[in-house]
């Protein structure tokens, strides 16, 4: 590639998905290895990306982005980019909390709000790629007008200086650039002005002639996934810890996960080995009393005591060997447990959950909790256990020689009990607020990685790694209390070891005449070691409290509401439902969440089986709430939606989802190969796939990839461009191809071309099949039956494109109007 663009261009980058048209601007911001060559960017860069990346914080701080506020400039920003009406809507205006990934604002707020952050930037070269896609026509053109084109706000903020570099599939705007670049397979194969291009009659010109009649009609601003926000402004729930001791409740949760009956029987052989160990220092000791006393011993008494000594000790390391291997065993099992059961209730979770937790606070849960049970709590268990018998047995034989020992061992306990007790609740709530900070960690982190793009070129590496620094930083600040308070409680317990080693001695010393030498030194050495195992049960017993944490929180998820039953025996559809594909919604409404005003209300309407239908309505008018309500990913509040006269409420909500297929647009794909993606439960042939491919148009990109099939997919397709990503959901639904398909603006972010050749199978693989559109280009649903018009959660009109085009009042007509369709 060779390209240079002069300063202060206004430049549009257009091509068929795959091209490189989003790989060029990735070159320019340095995210590309370079094999050879060199790129320059002369001044400060601003980017926008195609998916738009925002943080989880209020919208004035994700357009300041670090910027000191110029109070004038942002109310210009403001309405250039058209916020001035959604910011009206917010309860706290523009320091309403946006949530983690933007999940209460539709694809084109996201959108407006990430141009709105390039454009305060104060930036000399503006890389902006396909922002235009997620709003509707009317917005875009305005956005084009104010912000962007030829009279827009960058030219009289920046005095003509600033380059600006616009990917787009669009061909409206083309005329008014100073310069396009036309792209395919990765190289430029022409440049020059809109005039020059179109006259040159190559590629370009068939690009533009071919589609010149149809301009991009968006009569939405996409799905959006937004519950209506909070009443003050705030989404994201603030974690909370719980206080006191852990409740008995998860000792017992987590002992039913090791096996209750299995874990009480590793405890009891703890406690059988610290006999046996204590059996064979007593038959030391009387051996030694023995040989004191009688110092020609047989060899067959000799012999005798070794045999009991070593048989003492063998069934000591014996059952201590098996109790370890049992006790590690269990808790293995229980980690197994807990993971699963964690999983499957997250997974099991309604959508209001993940709009409310941040994912960070999720895989804290998954990675330091679940790690506190596989490898905190184990040894600390063992160790305790085996401290307890230990000063159990030691106590026994000190008290038993020393009756008087138990007057000082009641006190002494006693301070132990308050030491040891101090500790334990200090260190208990440090490791809950210790695993509290640590979940700003893992969220910063996962937020710095989506938006690397964006955070290299607005130079602002220095801003997030202060922020992780403060995040870590607030994370140490519960970890190192939690070591001194250990030094604390060591100091503590070694004092309280010497008076006990102390009182045994005097005890001692005054019982000489009453006692063996021998069982006076046992007595002492057990006194004296009581110090160890005291201090170690203090610590142990603390940090089984402190790992436990790990468990409270585990259950905690295990726990929270999940959604409706996955099936219902009873319930099932037959085999082949729906065979018809109608659809009946009566009087239906619902809410995101208790509490929240209703999104749709008494919507009824009846789709036949077979029909197409488009459904348009400006941002909020509830088609979003529409396709979510027939998944069930949100309840009804009211009536029902019958699937064949099935009521869809009655049934389990796996055989209602399997049943329909839904194209996003927002692509999801997963880490695997290209066939996992399109078949991940291996139903289908290779030649079945292949004819996919055929069919969405990515056959001869997937013949060129060198593994075929097996080419390797990263984690949500980022080594495919986000056209190619959608077109796969596209392959994926041509094969599974149920009787109900769902279009969410599948198309928004191909080129014309390719949109029109994929209505084109669209209208004849989904021929016999009942397909719902929310519509990117009206132009596209014009051929549909019928056409719902949704406003504000009620249905303004439905009626056929043909009816609702001749009345001059009809909602429908000015979107067309809008869209530049006459």
């Amino acid at each position: 590639v060779d390209l240079q663009i002069p300063s202060g261009k206004l430049v549009a980058v257009v091509g068929q998905v795959g091209s490189g048209k989003s790989s060029l601007l990735s070159a320019f911001l340095g995210d590309m290895e370079k094999v050879s060559g060199l790129v320059n960017v002369d001044g400060e860069v601003a980017y926008v990306s195609q998916e738009a990346w925002i943080r989880n914080a209020p919208i004035k701080d994700n357009i300041l982005f670090g910027k000191a506020y110029d109070e004038a400039f942002y109310l210009d920003i403001m309405s250039a980019c058209a916020l001035e009406e959604d910011l009206a809507t917010f309860p706290a205006g523009d320091m309403t909390e946006i949530g983690e990934k933007g999940i209460n604002l539709s694809g084109g707020q996201k959108q407006r709000v990430s141009l709105a952050r390039a454009v305060y930037s104060d930036a000399d070269v503006f890389f902006m790629d396909d922002p235009l896609s997620a709003v509707d026509s009317h917005v875009g053109k305005h956005l084009f007008q104010q912000v962007i084109g030829p009279r827009g706000l960058l030219k009289k903020k920046f005095l003509f200086t600033q380059t600006r570099v616009l990917v787009t599939h669009g061909i409206s705007h083309l005329p008014q650039m100073d310069l396009i670049i036309m792209m395919k397979d990765g190289k430029i194969v022409e440049t020059g002005t809109y005039r020059k291009l179109v006259q040159g009659k190559g590629a370009f010109s068939n690009f533009v002639l071919q589609f010149l009649s149809e301009e991009e009609g968006d009569d939405s601003e996409g799905l959006s996934m937004m519950p209506p926000p909070f009443y003050n402004g705030r989404l994201i729930e603030e974690e909370m810890a719980e206080k006191g001791r852990v409740k008995w409740r998860v000792y017992a949760y987590f002992l039913k996960s090791m096996g209750l009956h299995l874990s009480l029987v590793s405890i009891f052989m703890y406690g059988i080995s610290e006999g046996f160990l204590m059996g064979s220092n007593m038959a030391l000791s009387r051996w030694a009393d023995e040989a004191s006393l009688n110092r020609s011993m047989e060899a067959s008494q000799r012999d005798a005591h070794i045999g009991v000594y070593t048989a003492l000790g063998v069934c000591y390391a014996g059952t201590f060997a098996l109790a370890s291997v049992m006790l590690w065993t269990l808790v293995c099992v229980a980690g197994r447990k807990l993971h699963r059961n964690c999983l499957q209730n997250i997974l099991r979770n309604p959508l209001k959950f993940f709009d409310t937790t941040p994912t960070g606070r999720i895989l804290n849960r998954f990675s330091q909790d679940i790690s506190s049970v596989d490898e905190g709590i184990t040894q600390p268990m063992e160790d305790g256990v085996s401290c307890a018998f230990e000063v159990i047995c030691a106590v026994m034989v000190i008290a038993y020689n020393f009756p008087w020992f138990l007057v000082a061992v009641v006190p002494i306990f006693t301070v132990y009990y308050l030491a040891q007790n101090m500790y334990v609740s200090t260190a208990r709530q440090l490791r809950r607020l210790e695993a509290i900070s640590r979940s700003p960690i893992y969220s910063h982190f996962g937020e710095t990685v989506a938006g690397i793009s964006s955070i290299r070129a607005y130079r602002r590496e220095r801003q997030f790694i202060r922020e992780s620094e403060e995040g870590v930083d607030n994370n140490n600040k519960c970890q190192y209390p939690l070591i001194t308070s250990l030094s604390w409680l060591r100091v503590r317990l070694e004092a309280l070891g010497g008076i006990i080693t102390f009182v045994a001695s005097i005890l001692a010393v005054f019982g000489r005449d009453s006692l063996s030498p021998a069982l006076a030194g046992l007595c002492i050495t057990y006194a004296m070691s009581l110090s160890k195992p005291f201090n170690w049960l203090a610590r142990m017993m603390a940090e089984v409290e402190t790992s436990i944490v790990g468990v409270e929180r585990i259950k905690e998820y295990c726990e929270t509401p999940v959604e409706a039953p996955w099936e219902i025996p009873e319930k099932k559809p037959k085999d082949g439902w729906p065979q018809e594909g109608t659809i009946s919604f009566r009087d239906y409404q619902t809410r995101y969440r208790e509490g929240l005003e209703l999104v749709l209300k008494g919507i009824s309407i009846d789709i036949k089986g077979g029909e197409k239908v488009g459904v348009v309505g400006r941002t909020g008018a509830g088609k979003t709430s529409l396709m979510l309500g027939l998944f069930r990913v949100i309840e009804k509040a009211g009536g029902e939606v019958r699937i064949d006269g099935i009521d869809i409420s009655q049934m389990g909500l796996h055989d209602l989802r399997s049943n329909l297929t839904i194209i996003p647009q927002d692509p999801v794909l997963f880490s695997g190969s290209l066939r996992a993606n399109l078949d991940p439960f291996e139903k289908h042939t290779d030649d079945e796939i292949w004819r996919a491919l055929e069919l969405s148009h990515l056959k001869a990109f997937a013949k060129e990839l060198p593994q075929g099939l097996q080419h390797p997919v990263a984690e949500g397709g980022q080594n495919l461009s986000f056209g190619q990503r959608q077109l796969i959901c596209l392959a994926r639904a041509l094969l599974r191809k149920s009787k109900i398909l769902v279009l969410d603006e599948a198309t928004a972010s191909v080129d014309l071309e390719t949109d029109e050749l994929i209505q084109q199978t669209i209208r004849r693989e989904f021929k016999s099949c009942t397909v719902l559109t929310i519509a990117h280009r009206i132009n596209t649903i014009m051929d549909y039956d019928r056409v719902l018009v949704l406003d504000g959660g009620e249905i303004r009109e439905f009626d056929s494109p043909t009816n609702l085009l001749r009345d001059s009042e009809s909602m429908f007509l000015a979107l067309t109007r809008d869209a530049g369709i006459s």
